[in-house]
């Protein structure tokens, strides 16, 4: 099981310096594609092309600003699975990379609460509003679903070739 995305599976960490792309613009990692997709307008989504903005500057960024109104869950799981497809589409090292992690069931533990995209490991925080043990329930692990989605598509086509 793959649960820390660092040192040999780093690339699997949307923050990952790489090239990804949303709606014809490329990003400089699947996560500033992915915050930039949460806006209609032009201006806000260029802030995230801008390769000298550290990601962790970015994510605050995005706390401040209107998101579009189509924003949903489902919406973001659809653009994350689309964003996290292309960053392994564009590049043949990483494709080979996420390939090579076989049949690793991936999960995206975190200590710092995030019950949607991953899974909490601290047990001890309640919950938001007012629920007890929150981070003491899995989490949804959604990243680690769609990067799982995406390496299964990609090995279908790899043996289709």
């Amino acid at each position: 099981m793959i649960t820390q995305f660092k040192g040999k599976y780093d690339f699997l960490d949307p923050a990952y310096y790489c090239l990804a792309e949303y709606d014809g613009v490329i990003y400089n990692s699947a996560e500033a594609a992915f915050l930039a997709s949460q806006y209609d307008t032009p201006y806000f989504r260029s802030m995230f092309r801008n390769s000298s903005l550290p990601i962790w500057r970015a994510r605050e960024l995005s706390k401040r600003l209107q998101k579009r109104r189509d924003w949903t869950p489902e919406l973001s799981l659809d653009l994350t699975r689309q964003i996290t497809l292309d960053k392994f589409c564009r590049s043949p090292n990483l494709r080979s990379l996420l390939l090579a992690t076989r049949h690793e069931l991936i999960v995206a533990e975190n200590n710092w609460h995030e019950q949607f995209w991953g899974r909490c490991i601290c047990n001890i925080r309640p919950g938001k509003y007012g629920r007890k043990d929150a981070c003491l329930v899995p989490g949804s692990n959604h990243l680690g679903k769609i990067l799982m989605s995406v390496r299964d598509r990609l090995t279908v086509e790899a043996q289709a070739a």
